[in-house]
This record gives C-alpha cells, sequence and structure tokens, in this order.
C-alpha cells in the first residue's frame, strides 16, 4: 500500500526488504538522510555506518513537491524512471546509477547511491571543470538513443518497449512549461525578473519566435525516434573528479534525439550567460565560457561520431544510404539548435529557473545574464531550421558571451 515515506520509516523499509541486504548490512547501523531537492520527488540516502556501503531510495509523490498537493502529479512516473533506467544501464554501463530494485506498491526506486558525486550545475556556477563532460554526455547519448531508435531495433520490438513510456503527464508538463507557456503573457505560472519586462514582452510579441517554437512543440510531440531522456540538464549529471553519471530520467519518452543534446547544450550556455556575475573578472569569464564551448563541441562530436559508428551495423538497407544517414544527422543537428533555444528561454521565463541565474542576488547584475541568456535562445530557436554545422550553434552562443576566439 503507498504510503510517503520519512528518515525513520526508510529505515525499516530496507531492514525488510529482501534485496537490500546485498548492498547494506540490514541488521546492523543504519541511517539514512533525505536529500531530494529537485521538484518532484523524496529522495533518501540510506548508510550502513558498519561496512560504509550505502543505497540511495527515490520515491514519487502524489504530487509536484515544489507546489505541493495543490499540483496533482501521478506517482506512475516512478515506473518510467525504472523501465528508462534499466534501458539506459544496459546501453551505457556506468554512465548511469546502477538500478537496484523497483517497488511497484510504494513508487520507489533503489539504486546505487553515488555518494561521493556531486550535482554539477552547482560547482559550475562556481567555475568547476569537469574533464571529458562533453564526451562523456556525447558518449551517453550515441549509445542510448541509438540504442532505442528502428536502427537497433525492428518495428516490433521497438513498439513493444513504446508501450512503457507512454509518459503522458510529465510530457504535458514539457508542452506546457517548454514550448507554451513562456510565449503567453497571461500565463500565471510564468515568472521573471522585473527588470527583464521589455525583454520579455519583446519576445513574447515575436511571431517568428512563436511560430518556430510551435514547430518545434509539434515535432517533440510526435517524432518518435528513440528513448529520450527528456530531462538532460546540468541538475541531472552527477559527477566527482573522475566518474560522471546521468541521472533522474523519469520524464522518460519516446521523442525527438536532438531534444536530449539541445537541452545538455542549452544548460552549458546557460551556465556561460550566468558568469556574466558569477566570473567578474573578464579574463576568468572569457576563459570558462571557452571551456564550456569546448565541451558542448566535444558533446556533439562525440555523439555524431559514436552514432555514426553504430549506423554501419544497420541491417536494413533502408538505412545503409550514406546521403540518408548524412541527412539524418543534420536534423538531429537542426532539432539540437531549436530544443537548446526552448530550454534556454522557459528557464528565464517560465516556472521552474535554474540556480545559475537565480543565485544572482542583485536584480541588475542577474538581468544582464539573463539578457545574453534570451539572446541566445531567441536565436536559437528561430534560426534552428537554417543551422548546418554544431559550428553554427556555437556562434550563436560566442556572439552573445562575446567570445571572440571560440
Amino acid at each position: 500500500m503507498y504510503r510517503p515515506l520519512d528518515v525513520d520509516s526508510v529505515i525499516q523499509y530496507v531492514r525488510d526488504h529482501p534485496q537490500a541486504g546485498a548492498h547494506v548490512d540490514t541488521g546492523g547501523e543504519l541511517e539514512a538522510i533525505e536529500v531530494g531537492d529537485g521538484n518532484l520527488n523524496l529522495v533518501f540516502k540510506v548508510f550502513d555506518r558498519t561496512s560504509e556501503r550505502s543505497l540511495l531510495l527515490k520515491q514519487a509523490l502524489p504530487y509536484v513537491r515544489a507546489a505541493g498537493p495543490s499540483w496533482p502529479m501521478p506517482a506512475e512516473r516512478a515506473g518510467f524512471e525504472a523501465r528508462a533506467l534499466a534501458i539506459e544501464h544496459r546501453a551505457a554501463p556506468g554512465l548511469v546509477p546502477e538500478p537496484y530494485w523497483f517497488d511497484e506498491a510504494l513508487k520507489l526506486n533503489a539504486m546505487e547511491n553515488l555518494a561521493d558525486h556531486r550535482v554539477i550545475r552547482f560547482p559550475m556556477m562556481e567555475g568547476k571543470r569537469y574533464r571529458d563532460l562533453g564526451q562523456t554526455i556525447g558518449d551517453f547519448l550515441a549509445r542510448t538513443l541509438y540504442a532505442t531508435s528502428d536502427f537497433a531495433l525492428d518495428t516490433a520490438d521497438k513498439r513493444e518497449i513504446m508501450r512503457g513510456f507512454f509518459n503522458v503527464e510529465l510530457c504535458r508538463i514539457t508542452e506546457d512549461l517548454v514550448f507554451t507557456e513562456p510565449y503567453l503573457p497571461d500565463a500565471p505560472r510564468n515568472r521573471w525578473n522585473p527588470r527583464i519586462d521589455a525583454d520579455v514582452a519583446d519576445f513574447q510579441a515575436d511571431e517568428e519566435l512563436k511560430a518556430e517554437a510551435a514547430k518545434l512543440k509539434y515535432r517533440f510531440m510526435n517524432a518518435t525516434q528513440a528513448l529520450v531522456h527528456g530531462d538532460l540538464h546540468t541538475g541531472s549529471i552527477m559527477a566527482n573528479d573522475h566518474d560522471i553519471r546521468v541521472i533522474d530520467p523519469e520524464f522518460a519518452f519516446f521523442g525527438p534525439m536532438g531534444f536530449d543534446i539541445g537541452a545538455f547544450i542549452g544548460n552549458l550556455w546557460l551556465s556561460g550567460a550566468s558568469h556574466e556575475a558569477h566570473s567578474p573578472d573578464a579574463e576568468a569569464r572569457a576563459s570558462y565560457r571557452r571551456y564550456l564551448i569546448g565541451e558542448a563541441r566535444a558533446a556533439w562530436a562525440t555523439f555524431e561520431a559514436g552514432f555514426r559508428d553504430r549506423l554501419r551495423e544497420v541491417s536494413s538497407p533502408s538505412w545503409s544510404s550514406p546521403a540518408f544517414q548524412d541527412d539524418f544527422i543534420a536534423s538531429v543537428l537542426r532539432d539540437t539548435a531549436g530544443y537548446a533555444g526552448c530550454k534556454m528561454l522557459r528557464r528565464i521565463v517560465g516556472f521552474a529557473h535554474v540556480a545559475d541565474l537565480d543565485s544572482i542576488e542583485d536584480l541588475d547584475d542577474r538581468a544582464r545574464a539573463e539578457r545574453i541568456a534570451i539572446r541566445i535562445g531567441r536565436r536559437l530557436v528561430t534560426e534552428h531550421a537554417r543551422v548546418a554545422a554544431f559550428d553554427d550553434i556555437v556562434a550563436i552562443a560566442a556572439d552573445a558571451m562575446e567570445v571572440r576566439d571560440a
């Protein structure tokens, strides 16, 4: 029977669960802490003080945690995460937490506790550089997107997997918060820095921008290219100095591949924009922005190379044409640009912002950073259909961030 756990009941739950003994001493000294800092879930770390082993348990609440019971949200989303994590772990072992078990009744996922890892968003606000960040995420994307695409699966197998990913409610959140509400002046959940009122009014009146965003929304709703993570931002990546993992795939669904790649790239550009305030020294700011551009390039290059390598293995003659493969990769690149822009704009105007920008206390300083992000986002959305190379995406970001040697 479903019930929300707390730091006391989760310890008893672990003691009673038959699979927990493989990961902690269930009869030993256990300690639990609740570490959920996202919008949706309870997250517990349970430590075995005797052996120093641990595990992580993530439980879905029947509402949006950030809003409370007034915003109901089906806890069944935990099942989407369980299925997605299992698929990602098979396709990209070592790049996601190892899944242990899923408790259907409690809507709870038990998995590897990445005890010495941190969510990368906050260290990046301080200028932290993660070696091979772009390469690792590009490899994750090439592996997971290819493995769940028509190129790797026959039609029956793919459609059978898709049956487990009709993630209606979380897709609706994305459709509303990413593609619709930021462009509506009267959307009640929108919020933004009052210093950018004029900037917001200007882009909400931009008919070309709204038309291109609508095209991207329609593609999001209808292009079932592969199982996408659905929320791949820098808050869904954890790392230490030698290991990087992708977490939290509860928004997973079958959609356009460029949505995941664009989300990651857009968050790198949000980080770069935020350093307008986080890095007051101009030389340090430019250096960190060059680092971000380098990681963005590495992400796309690794994804493209890995995906093309796998395309060489296709058995269907329909997919073996070099011209087809070139056209397909080009379409993913265009989607990447458009979705990066959409993900940036929604974080400035919509319901859910990012700490990169909201942590800037001085509203005028924040506005300067936000205007940079708005310039990048608007151009990526309106120009995405004309993007022919990844350097086109870089040029848009570098121009707004004043990085002259990108």
